[in-house]
């Protein structure tokens, strides 16, 4: 049986799904952009397209085993294939950089102008998927703020790396077709890609930080932990004894089991809507918890 995991993953899934597309495109019109033409800068942007449009792929691919995977069975581990999935992505990110950096070097050593249709068919694309990579990562930042991810945050940071790639290389061409009759001109292309490398290289950092973070399991914050604290004490009357709280989190995943004892002369079913009633409230006020309330008469180690 396939079971969804939230409206919140499913809305990421689809956000992914639609960058994935755009990617393609993306990719598809930079090749032959640079089959088109004779620029060091286009060969860049071809293989740092490329490069990320893998990230998004393995992106969606991560989302899909975490919307529509036996989370089930996997309801601790699963929160990890986002941090691992961002992990991927940073690692792209970087081998986009040295593939630039080492492009753009043998181009320095061997300059020269930038010409064919191609530069034409680049300029255009840069322009309309610089708009398209704008709106993706305002979309992230979006999704971002309601619900804390690290594979968010990486999408976050690849798609406003490939919106300001798009806008420095179409300023990096028009500037190389108007000074053409320059010497120094020649320059500007390599030059260019690795202004362009060092963005992206700053972007996987913050992607590396967040997600390694992200793989180690670890407690609630102090401030999370003080709000379980506070619910309880508003419900003290409700139970007899508190035996336990375990809390964790899994990438974006909080989970929280908490273990108390009641009366035994309650009925079961006025406990349960009890036990109810507190699980929805925790849940509702921490963004992506899974909160499990217990009946025990044991203390929990």
């Amino acid at each position: 049986m396939h079971i969804s995991s939230g409206g919140g993953n499913a809305e990421k899934e689809k956000a992914t799904r639609n960058a994935l597309y755009a990617g393609g495109l993306d990719t598809l019109v930079t090749m032959v952009a640079l089959l088109a033409a004779s620029s060091s800068v286009l060969l860049a942007d071809f293989l740092k397209t490329s490069l990320e449009g893998i990230a998004v792929l393995l992106a969606w691919l991560s989302l899909r085993r975490i919307v529509y995977g036996r989370n089930e069975a996997f309801d601790y581990g699963i929160g990890k294939l986002e941090s691992l999935s961002s992990v991927f992505v940073g690692v792209l990110m970087m081998l986009g950089v040295c593939v630039i950096v080492v492009n753009a070097s043998l181009n320095l050593m061997n300059p020269s102008h930038i010409s064919g249709v191609g530069v034409y068919i680049s300029g255009v694309a840069q322009v309309v998927f610089g708009v398209i990579n704008t709106r993706m990562a305002l979309n992230a930042r979006r999704l971002l703020a309601q619900a804390p991810s690290p594979l968010l945050t990486a999408q976050k940071q690849l798609f406003a790396s490939r919106a300001f790639g798009n806008a420095f290389i179409f300023v990096s061409l028009l500037a190389s077709m108007l000074l053409h009759e320059k010497a120094w001109s020649v320059y500007i292309d390599p030059v260019a890609s690795l202004i362009v490398a060092g963005f992206i290289a700053v972007s996987a950092f913050g992607v590396f930080t967040n997600s390694f973070a992200d793989l180690l399991d670890k407690t609630l914050d102090e401030e999370l932990q003080m709000l379980i604290t506070r619910e309880l004490v508003s419900h003290f009357d409700q139970y007899d004894n508190l035996h336990g709280i375990r809390s964790r989190r899994s990438g974006s995943q909080v989970f929280i089991e908490i273990f108390l004892e009641c009366d035994a002369d309650r009925r079961v079913g006025d406990v349960q809507v009890f036990f109810d009633r507190l699980r929805t409230s925790l849940e509702e006020q921490i963004p992506n918890s899974r909160v499990v309330v217990g009946l025990s008469r044991t203390r929990i180690a």
